[in-house]
């Protein structure tokens, strides 16, 4: 006999073979014990998982001498016959070829008939969903009343594309991928069968580039059999074309640190290796995906089916990227891989793509630039250079004597502290210039603790800490309705005019208790105020909605590909009214 792949040589024979599939396996085994067979079954589910097989054991175990059982012999004449094919109660159809009208009308017409070995006649009709409206409409009747001696088993890997009326009339069995753990001990399991030499870093990529499908990982196993008679990592990836991980991470780390000689250096060298460039577009998506993984998650080799040195080799790459930037740059990466996937020259889609993604590292949110702008405007000091100041560590501490010093100075501390800047000293005869921060005195001036600066609260804070503070969520929900305002100690909490009597009426009623946890807060007496607009506040959600109408803002968002993250108010420098 010819030589017979390892996938047909292998495939399960019974239930307990099958791999991964043990809900489905469980439902099949109880129904055939408790004889509550189903006249119709619909397997879907990925390439690869058992469907078909699981159809032929099911075929077994209702026609095995012994049975119906759940536990088919294997040996007998009906589980023979089904094993090889040549079984005339078990009809395996092809929904591709056979998917019209007269296919289904000469199989209705053969249902009728009674088995002539078994005691059912059983069906089998492989990628259904490529049967024709026509056909399912034809089908329906009989798959909805069968003869009680046949069953129906509709495999496939688009169970969406059935429709809804066949569904309603079968049980469906939803197979899913199988685990790279099961699969790796599957393919370990049969290589010592089969005395393969192949190591278990090979079998992990056997078992990764499979994606679920013990199928594919056997034919992989059959590829690399005949590639090397002894099988290890690299051999694997030279044959599959995968990427070793550490060209990954070098390309990742040049995309992250915007180094884009680098980019290109790399891709040539795979480019003179002859590397499959769209596979490697895949790969690298999926290695920024573990990398996005990795910073979420606390135990990250719990959830990726990785080894600990590429666990070790993503902690390397992780501390150069904050989530944001990870997440923006999957999510272009993603695109990427698209476009290098359809496109005509895969190097330079490749190449112009990560290029574009290194960008990001370098750009600064909108946000922050919309204030340095604002900033140069009013010839004031760049937030950003401020932020950037006061994180260098300049001088020596301070001394105790320093600081009540600069206590007796007009009720002002001034720090000469590493991290701490006050006012601008600009001296004409300097070249330099000196920074320090002046912070008000709270408490009693003879404490040296009071010279610590504190961060001062804005309403909006202020509001959030007072119903923090409030057990009665009857008086925290209508707080949050109020627009809130900080001035010299005075809380004003505004609403709209149709408001007024929802919200503003029970918070005046407790307006006592809101400005003692207020005056508590700020360590000062504190008042509070109510004030009502005759005009309506416009909400930030409706402000965005009210943006995304504008043509001008539609058409960058289209340009750039961007969206909207936050809309602010801003005060007109010429009158009082606001402009986004």
């Amino acid at each position: 006999m010819s030589y017979l792949v390892l996938a047909r040589k292998w495939r399960p024979q019974g239930f307990d073979d099958l791999v991964g599939q043990e809900p489905i396996i469980r439902i099949l085994k109880n129904s055939i014990a408790q004889k509550k067979i189903a006249h119709a079954y619909i397997f879907s589910g990925p390439r690869g998982v058992g469907k078909t097989s699981t159809a032929r054991i099911l075929a077994k175990a209702l026609n095995c001498e012994n049975g119906p059982t759940p536990s088919p012999c294997g040996t007998c004449a009906s589980c023979t016959a089904v094993k090889d094919g040549t079984s005339i109660d078990v009809l395996e159809i092809d929904g591709a070829s056979n998917n019209s009208v007269d296919d289904i009308r000469n199989l209705r017409e053969g249902v009728k008939y009674t088995p002539l070995g078994g005691r059912y006649k059983i069906y089998i009709i492989d990628e259904a969903h490529m049967l024709s409206t026509s056909a399912f409409n034809a089908l329906l009747k009989t798959l909805e009343e069968p003869p009680p001696h046949a069953i129906f088993v509709l495999a496939t890997t688009a169970p969406r594309k059935i429709p809804a009326t066949i569904f309603s009339r079968c049980q469906h069995l939803p197979f899913r991928r199988i685990s790279a753990q099961k699969i790796k001990e599957r393919v370990r399991q049969i290589a010592s069968s089969e005395d393969i030499k192949i190591s278990d870093s090979a079998i992990e990529i056997v078992a990764r580039a499979a994606d679920g499908s013990m199928r594919d990982s056997l034919t992989i196993l059959d590829q690399v059999t005949a590639f090397s008679s002894e099988i290890d990592a690299d051999g694997v990836k030279d044959l599959l074309g995968i990427a070793d991980i550490g060209m990954l991470a070098e390309v990742s780390s040049a995309v992250i640190d915007g180094d884009r000689e680098k980019i290109i250096k790399v891709i040539s060298e795979l480019v003179g290796k002859g590397a499959d460039l769209k596979s490697f577009a895949k790969d690298l998506v999926e290695f920024f995906r573990n990398l996005l993984i990795a910073k979420f998650v606390k135990k990250p080799a719990e959830i990726l089916d990785l080894s600990e040195d590429e666990i070790n080799i993503l902690s390397r790459i992780l501390p150069k990227i904050s989530p944001d930037l990870l997440t923006l740059m999957l999510s272009e990466m993603v695109k990427a891989e698209l476009d290098v996937r359809y496109s005509f020259s895969p190097r330079l889609s490749l190449e112009m793509s990560l290029i574009r993604i290194s960008f990001l590292s370098t750009l600064k949110p909108v946000k922050e630039a919309i204030e340095n702008i604002d900033a140069l405007l009013k010839g004031m000091p760049l937030p950003s250079a401020r932020k950037a100041e006061q994180s260098v560590s300049i001088g020596d501490p301070p001394r105790l004597e320093d600081r009540n010093q600069g206590k007796m100075q007009g009720g002002t501390t001034r720090l000469r502290d590493a991290g701490h800047t006050i006012q601008d000293e600009k001296d004409a005869g300097q070249a330099g210039m000196t920074k320090e921060v002046s912070f008000p005195l709270v408490g009693n001036p003879s404490s040296p603790e009071d010279a610590q600066p504190s961060t001062p609260l804005d309403g909006s804070s202020l509001l959030t800490a007072i119903r923090e503070k409030i057990d009665d969520p009857r008086i925290t929900s209508k707080l949050s309705q109020a627009m809130p305002l900080l001035k010299e100690n005075v809380l004003t909490l505004t609403f709209n005019s149709n408001e007024a009597e929802l919200f503003a009426e029970p918070i005046r009623k407790n307006s006592n208790l809101i400005e003692k946890i207020a005056s508590d807060i700020l360590k000062t007496p504190a008042k509070l105020k109510i004030d009502i607009l005759t005009k309506k506040v416009i909400r930030k959600k409706d402000l965005k909605d009210k943006v995304l109408t504008d043509p001008a803002v539609k058409e960058v968002i289209e340009l750039f590909d961007g969206r909207i993250i936050d809309v602010k108010l801003k005060e007109n420098t010429g009158g009082g009214n606001k402009d986004v």
